[in-house]
């Protein structure tokens, strides 16, 4: 019964207008949201097996209407689902802010084993599938100037960013082979130099956690390094942010310094997992040596010219 209240709610949302929403429902869809993962938590393992199959049902448009775009307001309810759900069974600052609990403990690593088994690979496939459909409606909107194309630009931007946020919440949990691929890497790299800052800044932070994500063999966690090949692209972007800061002169842009701190901190991650391999024993299988030095050697020239602690995007202010 339950269930079916559920699927019945969010068939009512997939049926509203694109843009028609009222401002009080975003806190409803959080509030929704957050509630339907502690209903997952408790019945996805054996008695809702098919959770996120018949949610994705529900993720396009009304079978009557002509659109072929995915629901916004679907999407986003979609994302702040999987984003409670990350949080409650994987976020390590969340679990070490509660009392230990066994039983807990043990349930987020069964639902884990669950997600990884049933569904982590339909969860990327819908998460990514949305995130694309409107990068490409961006780039569409963001030539157009009507009041309302500027609506479902923000709209879009919202999806977005809050895709990539989702997308972030699983990638150290799931399989790496299904969040680095050559569709995902392309696509983070279109969207850390996006026009809206919210998505650059989730784009940092996502790549930060594939970079950091734990790998048992040193060797697995250089050729992801090599890649996603982050120190070139890292180089140019803070070249090009340093030449627009200078430009600016005492004009300080708070967004665009912020940006720049998301991509010192990037840096310092990678910078950071090159050195935890630089420590690894060369053994047989261990990365080679030479293929750090020549990542690091890679890495934007004010990393390697100051400490290894200080941002170079933070020395500038």
């Amino acid at each position: 019964m339950g269930q079916l209240k559920l699927v019945r709610h969010v068939r009512r949302i997939r049926g509203r207008p694109s843009i028609d929403i009222d401002e009080e429902y975003p806190v409803l869809r959080n509030k929704f949201s957050h509630t339907l993962s502690l209903f997952f938590l408790r019945t996805y393992v054996e008695q809702w097996p098919t959770f996120f199959t018949d949610f994705f049902t529900l993720i396009g448009p009304p079978e009557p209407s002509s659109s072929s775009s995915f629901n916004p307001h679907v999407s986003l309810l979609l994302f702040h689902l999987i984003l409670e759900i990350s949080g409650e069974v994987a976020d390590q600052m969340l679990k070490a802010a509660r009392i230990h609990n066994p039983a807990r403990h043990a349930r987020d690593g069964r639902v884990r084993d669950a997600v990884r088994e049933r569904d982590a690979a339909r969860i990327n496939e819908a998460v990514l599938t949305i995130i694309a459909a409107n990068v490409e409606k961006l780039s569409e909107l963001r030539s157009a100037s009507s009041s309302e194309s500027r609506k479902e630009l923000e709209q879009a931007e919202e999806v977005v960013d809050w895709g990539i946020r989702t997308f972030g919440s699983y990638v150290g949990w799931v399989d790496i082979n299904l969040t680095v691929t050559p569709t995902t890497v392309p696509l983070l790299f279109t969207l850390i130099s996006d026009g809206a800052l919210p998505i650059r800044l989730a784009t940092c932070a996502s790549l930060s956690r594939i970079v950091s994500k734990g790998l048992k063999e040193p060797g697995d966690k250089l050729q992801l390094i090599k890649v996603l090949s982050l120190a070139d692209v890292l180089a140019t972007l803070e070249e090009r942010t340093r030449e627009e800061q200078i430009a600016r002169g005492e004009d300080t842009d708070e967004g665009e310094e912020s940006y720049r701190e998301a991509l010192g901190k990037l840096l310092n991650v990678l910078g950071l997992e090159l050195c935890k391999l630089s420590e690894v024993r060369v053994t047989s299988g261990a990365p080679c040596l030479g293929d750090i030095s020549h990542n690091i050697s890679r890495m934007p020239k004010m990393m390697c010219e100051r400490r290894p602690h200080v941002l170079p995007t933070r020395s500038s202010r």
